[in-house]
């Protein structure tokens, strides 16, 4: 089993090396770019986490919470929206702990299901923060999920989950995959010798 405390948060931050260190700009660097790509095209997604989940699987809690406040400070800058929901990075970061930990992204049949267990933790967090500091008008895809929650007839606030839910729960399980795809794709000595070692190779 899987214990998060303080301790093991402490344990894990002694150990985190120069090296593992240098992969926070690159994992800031791919959750800006993927966040600009979806904005730019309206999609209801983020993507915005990809960066987090990968720094937390090769490096550990500490770069992955470090990597998801630094991107939401930084996206900030060219949308205001996106501080509010700097929790969502923490939680995105200690639950990807989790999974790297338990070896779900040792193949895409525990990544996926993973990944959209996530997105309804995310949806659950990040509702209220929509609802009560945006009215739901944050990023244009999610608005449009909202939207639609309206037209179906439910309330302004169930109409703000329903568009959080539907957003969440496809792009938390795109992004596992996408990490996933990635630890694959490493060379396997890489993987091994980073700070979840066997457990995000592939199966």
């Amino acid at each position: 089993p899987i214990y998060l405390s303080l301790a093991g948060l402490q344990r894990e931050a002694n150990s985190v090396s120069v090296r593992l260190l240098a992969l926070i700009p690159v994992a800031v660097a791919i959750n800006l770019a993927l966040s600009a790509a979806v904005d730019a095209v309206g999609l209801p997604l983020f993507l915005d986490t990809t960066g987090t989940i990968l720094a937390t699987a090769l490096a550990g809690p500490v770069v992955g919470i470090t990597t998801g406040a630094l991107t939401s400070a930084v996206n900030s800058l060219r949308n205001p929206t996106f501080w509010p929901f700097v929790l969502v990075q923490l939680i995105v970061a200690l639950y990807a702990w989790v999974a790297a930990r338990g070896g779900w992204f040792r193949s895409f049949e525990t990544a996926v299901p993973a990944g959209l267990a996530l997105g309804v933790i995310a949806s659950v967090t990040s509702t209220p923060i929509s609802y009560l500091i945006f009215r739901c008008a944050t990023t244009g895809g999610i608005a449009l999920t909202a939207k639609l929650g309206q037209l179906l007839g439910l309330s302004p606030l169930g109409a703000c989950f329903f568009g959080s839910f539907i957003s969440d729960f496809g792009d938390k399980a795109v992004t596992f995959a996408l990490v996933t795809s990635v630890l694959h794709a490493l060379p396997r000595r890489t993987a091994t010798r980073s700070w979840s070692g066997p457990a995000i190779t592939r199966a």
